[in-house]
């Protein structure tokens, strides 16, 4: 399975993520993500593809709703 970091392993839009560029000033590296919502990263996307602010906010807001939600996806 080929994976594209700039694709957020939940909602499939990208992710905006610039931590690969040196000297970056991404949103990703000052955003508090929720080991829970970590975990729920399939296996083989892990390390691999960044969550985008969207889902990491939507999680924060109602995490019930987000697992909920991504169970129908």
């Amino acid at each position: 399975m080929k994976v594209n970091p700039k694709i957020c392993p939940f909602c499939k839009k990208e992710n905006l993520c610039e931590a690969h560029i040196v000297n970056n000033n991404c949103w990703c590296n000052t955003i508090e993500i929720p080991k829970e919502l970590r975990t729920l990263i399939p296996k083989e996307l892990q390390m691999k593809a960044c969550i985008c602010k969207n889902c990491i906010l939507a999680f924060k807001e109602n995490k019930d709703k987000f697992i909920k939600e991504l169970a129908t996806i």
